[in-house]
């Protein structure tokens, strides 16, 4: 019996090695959504802490300096904040390719297990065929 062999093999390696290239690079953006988030978080807090952490005497030159940073803060969290827009617009796209990637390996997937049946019964046509002409010549031994 004949090893089945499948003619598109490599284009379908090829794919698979996209598709996980592409879960790879999700993945990282997920880390890097995930780093912007807890540092947004993180400057969120502080900016409520220095809320917090105002004094009833305070000189106008520790009140500017507070509001100062304070401003700073704000400024730091809306770019961060545009940051994660950025990836959560890069994971969706990024998502999308995945999803792409793993429908061309299904359908190269699908295809082998297609050509693979055919191949079984071309196979199994090929025994029978045989096993018909080795009961053929013992008849026909037989007869003599």
């Amino acid at each position: 019996m004949a090893k089945f062999i499948f003619r598109l093999d490599s284009v379908k390696r090829v794919k698979e090695n996209y598709e996980k290239k592409a879960k790879r690079e999700l993945a990282v953006i997920n880390n890097y959504i995930n780093d912007h988030q807890k540092l947004r978080e993180k400057l969120i807090e502080e900016v409520n802490s220095l809320r917090n952490n105002i004094k009833p005497r305070m000189t106008v030159s520790e009140l500017k300096f507070l509001g100062g940073y304070k401003n700073s803060l704000t400024l730091r969290i809306k770019n961060e904040e545009a940051e994660l827009t950025r990836l959560e617009q890069e994971k969706k796209r990024k998502i999308s390719e995945v999803m792409q990637r793993a429908k061309e390996k299904k359908i190269l997937t699908q295809l082998e297990d297609h050509q693979h049946k055919e191949f079984l019964k071309e196979e199994n046509k090929n025994e029978l065929k045989q096993f018909d002409e080795i009961a053929i010549q013992n008849f026909s031994r037989d007869k003599k």
